[in-house]
């Protein structure tokens, strides 16, 4: 069975490398523009895990949240152009996976499947 990821972005085009590489590893991606999308996805059909792009990182916190009210077992992944520390002391208590650069490449794509492996090890 493919592995599914859920992309939320209104930047599609910014992850085409991204994107190819999960489906050059097997993985089926779906991709949705806006938080409400991805919400009722979420509660469709659980993803084994969700990348945010959201608009702000206050944004980025509430629809984790939101996916947690959905459904607390489906990973994250959130977009971030915050240092790595930062973000994690901001994001803190939320569960997220991985924070992801605004430009995502292939090399990120092997990080987000080697970190799901691990967790679903």
């Amino acid at each position: 069975m493919k592995r599914s990821i859920l992309l939320q972005t209104g930047r599609p085009a910014a992850f085409a490398a991204f994107v190819a590489e999960l489906e050059r590893q097997g993985c089926a991606v779906t991709t949705v523009a806006d938080a409400d999308a991805c919400k009722r996805c979420v509660q469709k059909q659980a993803p084994a895990l969700v990348v945010l792009d959201s608009v702000s990182q206050e944004q980025a916190k509430q629809d984790v949240i939101g996916i947690m009210r959905v459904n607390a077992l489906v990973h994250t992944a959130v977009v971030s152009s915050m240092p790595e520390d930062v973000f994690h002391d901001i994001m803190e208590g939320l569960g997220i996976l991985a924070s992801l650069p605004t430009m995502p490449t292939a090399d990120d794509a092997h990080r987000v499947t080697r970190l799901l492996t691990e967790l679903q090890a």
